[in-house]
């Protein structure tokens, strides 16, 4: 049964204001985004690891939007591997440029449109959440490449990334993971590095986190004391 005129006209008056909403948060989060590039645009490795945080927050919506009724719990696992093989592989070769006809361009838009056909066929009541939907596509799915190429440097010179073997695709990647030894070795080796300098970031700008990492690290604690600094 169709429901009451009043009904009808109050439901339409709040999926326009969830869609006025929608725009209204894109955006602030183009020009937040475009505010924070303006300080970091020369600095890779914070926008790499904004964009990560964004890709985290993404997924944690898409969770709570199954959790709460709104998709199938198909959807979810679709979306997971999208921004597994799509986004974060992007970030992870994030500044390299690659060509409109190149396989990871073409691989990103394949896998857009395949996110978004997911959503919309994934929906519980696609009448009833018109208006999430919509948040969804404009938001999560396509506000992500959004931010990217917004990110991209506009001098080609530093359109590269610091190690040409980085610039594989991620399902490549895992694979040499997982049939090479040497490969192991090297990751590892890598996550040490990237987490040793994130210490010292944070030792550096905090003594309280200074002695809590020479607490728990007898390695940094020799590190620090052969400085000359007093933990």
């Amino acid at each position: 049964r169709a429901p009451p005129q009043g009904m009808a006209a109050l439901m339409s008056a709040y999926t326009a204001l969830l869609v006025i909403g929608v725009f209204f948060v894109l955006a602030i989060v183009v020009c937040a985004w475009g505010s924070f590039l303006d300080h970091y645009e020369h600095d890779p490795g914070r926008v790499r690891l904004a964009m990560f945080v964004a890709l985290v927050a993404v997924t944690l919506v898409e969770a709570a939007l199954v959790a709460g009724g709104v998709l199938h719990g198909w959807v979810f696992l679709a979306s997971v591997a999208v921004n597994l093989w799509g986004s974060l592989d992007a970030i992870l070769r994030f500044p390299a440029a690659h060509d409109l006809e190149s396989f990871f361009s073409v691989k990103q838009f394949l896998l857009l449109v395949a996110k978004t056909f997911a959503c919309a066929l994934g929906m519980v009541s696609f009448r009833r959440h018109a208006a999430v939907f919509l948040a969804l596509l404009l938001l999560n799915i396509w506000g992500l490449p959004v931010i990217y190429s917004m990110a991209l440097p506009m001098d080609p010179a530093e359109q590269v990334i610091s190690d040409d073997a980085q610039d594989v695709d991620l399902a490549i990647r895992a694979w040499r993971l997982a049939t090479s030894a040497s490969e192991r070795r090297a990751c590892a080796a890598a996550c040490r590095s990237f987490w040793y300098r994130r210490l010292a970031v944070a030792s550096e700008s905090s003594s309280i986190a200074r002695l809590a990492i020479c607490a728990a690290s007898p390695e940094h604690r020799r590190a620090f004391r052969k400085m000359g600094r007093s933990v």
